[in-house]
């Protein structure tokens, strides 16, 4: 089934495999060699991209293959501790010959799943660079794209299941270079873009922007929008008829609330941020549920409109704005939940387990497949920025969710980052949004306000927290 003559240098199963999948490959004929490091060197290859499997069988006669890079170790005893099994490795040629019929003994391919068998690949292999492996001979290698190979690897887990090798110089440094491990955050943005994975703007918060961006659109004109979607008008007077704003008066209609009470700026920034996530079907329930999202960006806008009312003139920080950032800047995370409801799912179960962390930290614990592990590995701050961009709003909207959580952010815009973090701060105290614990970092976030004094911090975040009951209830209805 293959030949050594040059006739067939690929493994019958491993070609029907591909094909199946729809997945093209390169061949690479060599002289006959088996040792992967000499046809790393002679090809100029780097073993960073390289696929190696190494065969295992369990104390209760189960077979997993583990997959590493040829620049690493696979680490059985860790690969042990983490399934809990005790796993040792074959290297019986005639044992392995009845697995792989038709195969040359050594040039084992890496595609467990073409073999019906299981396997458990490294993460160091999950990158956009072409992944090269052997075939079945040991005359030729073949290459797929990275995304291909992930694509084959979809349904078995990924996992740090090697150590780096410090025997060879040659395989020393970084194990993937910035920039391609886990795919460069510019590469990941471009392929959500060209598959359509960004959800497009809602048409209520596209009519809203674009009224918005128009100097001579009134607050009649954004009444009517507005009154188009009852939901985000009936949450618009709720807010002017809150007695955080004070207004004792009756309020009729959306443009009452506009002209009486909250002003064009704000009511536009409350429906655009309502109208704004109505593109994504995530859970209700859990720490990062619909309901837990809506409740913390609530009061992180709340707080954030108010801090931003004390420390600034509105020609450098705008209140609405504040308010408008504070609610999106963690549109990430129902993308996150839209695009890969499984781990999405398992992320929540982190935040639960591990209440004291911050989800920035959390996010990189989770295991995903393919293209779900390497955005969620990004972070939510990442990604979210993305559709912010993608959807055209406010370039101080794109920093605060970008930046959130980069307490060393000092560019353009980089006040209402700072109001951002100050609020999250304060809220974790009381236990509301993701931040974790955090002792006095607040005290540190004050430096960047001379105008602000710790006393005056706290009494806004009192007069905020007096409006638990109205704030909780706005939350529970926005994620009904």
């Amino acid at each position: 089934m293959f030949s050594w003559g040059g006739v067939m240098t690929i493994a019958t199963t491993i070609k029907r495999y591909l094909a199946t999948a729809g997945v093209s490959y390169k061949e690479h004929p060599h002289r006959r060699e088996a040792c992967l490091l000499t046809l790393e060197r002679e090809l100029g290859l780097d073993a960073r991209f390289i696929a190696v499997p190494t065969l295992l069988r369990s104390d209760r006669n189960g077979i997993l293959m583990a997959v590493t890079p040829l620049s690493h170790e696979l680490d059985l005893a860790r690969l042990n501790g983490m399934l809990r099994r005790h796993f040792s490795i074959v290297d019986d040629t005639d044992v392995l010959s009845e697995w792989f019929d038709d195969v040359e003994p050594g040039a084992y391919p890496p595609l467990g799943n073409a073999y019906k068998m299981p396997l458990i690949v490294d993460r160091n292999l999950m990158t956009d660079q072409r992944i090269f492996f052997k075939c079945g001979t040991h005359n030729c290698l073949i290459s797929v794209e990275g995304e291909d190979f992930q694509y084959l690897c979809a349904s078995s887990p990924k996992a740090v299941v090697a150590n780096q090798r410090q025997s060879d110089s040659t395989l020393s440094g970084q194990v993937v270079p910035a920039g391609t491990q886990h795919s460069s955050a510019e590469i990941i943005k471009a392929k959500l873009e060209k598959i359509n994975r960004l959800p497009a703007m809602p048409p209520m918060a596209y009519q809203i922007v674009k009224l918005v961006n128009d100097a001579e659109t009134t607050a009649e004109q954004l009444s009517e929008v507005v009154e188009l979607d009852p939901s985000i008008a009936l949450q618009v007077m709720k807010y002017a008829g809150s007695s955080y704003y004070g207004y004792r008066g009756k309020i009729d209609s959306v443009q009452d609330a506009i002209t009486r009470v909250l002003g064009f700026d704000l009511v536009s920034n409350i429906a655009l941020g309502i109208a704004s996530t109505k593109a994504f079907t995530i859970e209700k329930d859990g720490p990062l549920g619909l309901r837990a999202f809506w409740r913390h960006a609530l009061y992180t806008a709340m707080l954030s409109q108010a801090i931003a009312r004390k420390v600034g003139d509105i020609s450098t920080i705008n209140p609405s704005m504040a308010y408008l950032g504070g609610l999106l800047h963690n549109m990430g995370l129902l993308l996150i939940g839209h695009l890969f409801p499984p781990e999405f799912k398992m992320l929540n179960k982190l935040v639960k387990n591990h209440p004291n962390d911050s989800l920035h930290a959390l996010e990189k614990r989770v295991i995903g497949m393919g293209q779900a592990q390497q955005v969620i590995a990004l972070g939510h701050d990442q990604i979210g920025s993305w559709l912010m961009e993608n959807w055209n709003m406010p370039e101080e909207v794109v920093v605060c969710c970008s930046e959130h959580n980069n307490v060393e952010f000092s560019g353009e815009h980089y006040q209402y980052v700072k109001i951002i973090q100050l609020s999250n701060q304060l809220l974790a105290r009381e236990g509301i949004g993701d931040h974790g614990i955090s002792d006095n970092a607040d005290n540190e976030l004050l430096t960047d306000f001379d105008t602000l004094s710790k006393e005056e911090l706290e009494s806004l975040f009192l007069q905020v927290m007096e409006m638990c009951g109205e704030i909780d209830e706005l939350a529970g209805r926005m994620a009904a």
